[in-house]
């Protein structure tokens, strides 16, 4: 790209297809009727349209496909098992995964969320497929949807005296509509329709922020950090994958209303609060935009999204240690030689690649474009593999006298669930169609294919940045 910008090189790429039919991700069956009131501008391509070259970004997914598609089903499995009352076999998973009744939050954090991450796993996996059309990854989730739906029975045992269980459901949620849409699982509507109803008893009746939670009775402080303000997300894309109104009116139900209304008002309500979460949220304030049409929510996250660049390191990650700080007073480079936990990268990574995602689809600034490749060059790239007994990388440090990237202490954390949906995301984050052609948007070894006029065409971009210049062909 010698003597050319991203933003030129994005102009001129739509400029020279001019003309090009959109393609659509296309769904596994016909869409039911689900209405929305906004079509963003640009489409997204279905994931076996976009494959990564040779590169560390294909490497990172084909890492992380191997070790999910070899994990021990009953194992991701034992928690549910275990806490519905059934028979139970498999190994422990380990760390936060498992079910226990040692944690304490002060020192120990084994057996925080009992299979919080499953519905990530499954998504990840969901989605590997969609790109590779590997039967036996297929085979894997459809095992697991039907096996997980027997799990499920109406009071919702699986949560009774369970921490978080938004937090966990929401993964799940994701994980059963993206095993439809991306894996033809014909049983994961079911299922999902089945534990819906199963953990609404134990949701409240909005969403809460901590400090409402806070405010609640509580058995220890841990179970004030649910976070029932990331559900309209995931409800929304099930109302719009299935057609049932009923998940509409349940992401209705948890806007985070509060939260939203400071930030489309320019108020930086950000500050104090878990980073991590209150970005994850932007995507649910996107999809109620989409679906509802109120502009504030396009507001919202709009401005949420720049008053957390404004406190970002240069790399393009936030914090510190899972908050965020008061911008403009030093803080954010103060935390520098206080803390080890900087920026969680595969859930920061995540976060971020959802929000610049919707807004670049929506409004066609490539300043999000600019932002996500920002965080995929200086952070998620850097990220250390999972090893296959769930040893996860989770924080950056970035401490100012010995910066250096380690593992984290517990096995499974949340990072450990974003970082297969996030890999198995680079290629369609990288191409954007749309009725004036296909949006180049990140530069990263890869190829895009569809049907134009009858003629399939491809377009492949291969470089070894940042060390050599970009083609593209």
């Amino acid at each position: 790209m010698r003597n050319k910008t991203r933003r030129q090189f994005l102009k001129s790429a739509a400029v020279s297809t001019a003309g090009l039919l959109a393609t659509r991700s296309l769904p596994a069956w016909p869409r039911p009727s689900a209405t929305v009131a906004i079509t963003p501008q640009l489409s997204i391509f279905g994931y076996s349209q976009v494959q990564l070259l040779d590169g560390p970004f294909r490497t990172q997914f084909d890492q992380n496909h191997k070790l999910f598609l070899n994990l021990d089903e009953d194992g991701l499995l034992k928690p549910f098992r275990k806490r519905e009352g059934m028979p139970a076999p498999g190994p422990d998973m380990g760390g936060w995964y498992d079910d226990g009744d040692d944690f304490n939050e002060k020192d120990n954090f084994h057996a925080f969320i009992a299979g919080h991450s499953f519905g990530q796993y499954l998504s990840g996996l969901a989605r590997a497929y969609a790109v590779t059309g590997s039967k036996p990854t297929q085979e894997k989730v459809q095992r697991l949807v039907r096996a997980f739906g027997e799990t499920v029975e109406p009071t919702g045992k699986f949560y009774v005296d369970y921490r978080l269980p938004a937090y966990t459901f929401d993964k799940t949620c994701c994980g059963l509509i993206d095993a439809h849409e991306f894996a033809a699982d014909p049983n994961a509507l079911d299922v999902l329709k089945r534990a819906t109803d199963a953990v609404l008893p134990h949701l409240p009746e909005k969403a809460l922020s901590r400090a409402e939670q806070e405010a609640r009775p509580h058995k220890t402080i841990a179970y004030t950090w649910d976070e029932t303000y990331t559900l309209p997300e995931n409800f929304f894309l099930a109302y719009q994958r299935s057609g049932d109104k009923r998940y509409r009116d349940l992401a209705e139900r948890f806007i985070y209303h509060e939260y939203y209304d400071a930030l489309s008002a320019n108020q930086n309500a950000l500050p104090g609060k878990h980073a991590y979460s209150h970005v994850n949220t932007f995507s649910s304030a996107m999809q109620a935009y989409l679906v509802l049409g109120d502009e504030k929510y396009l507001r919202a996250a709009t401005n949420g999204l720049r008053m957390v660049q404004e406190q970002s390191y240069a790399t393009g990650g936030w914090g510190p240690d899972e908050a965020f700080v008061v911008p403009g007073k030093g803080l954010l480079g103060a935390s520098l030689g206080k803390t080890r936990s900087s920026f969680e990268t595969p859930c920061g990574a995540y976060g971020q690649f959802k929000i610049t995602r919707y807004l670049l689809r929506v409004t066609r600034d490539s300043r999000y474009g600019d932002s996500m490749e920002q965080v995929l060059y200086n952070t998620v790239a850097g990220a250390k593999p999972i090893l296959p007994d769930g040893t996860s990388f989770y924080y950056s440090d970035y401490n100012s006298d010995a910066a250096t990237k380690v593992y984290y202490k517990d096995k499974w954390p949340c990072c450990s669930g974003t970082f297969p949906q996030l890999a198995a995301d680079y290629g369609i984050s990288s191409y954007y169609p749309s009725k004036e052609g296909v949006y180049v948007n990140l530069f990263l070894p890869s190829s895009v294919t569809w049907m134009q006029g009858g003629t399939k065409c491809t377009l492949t971009q291969k470089n070894q940045l940042p060390h050599r210049e970009h083609h593209a062909t």
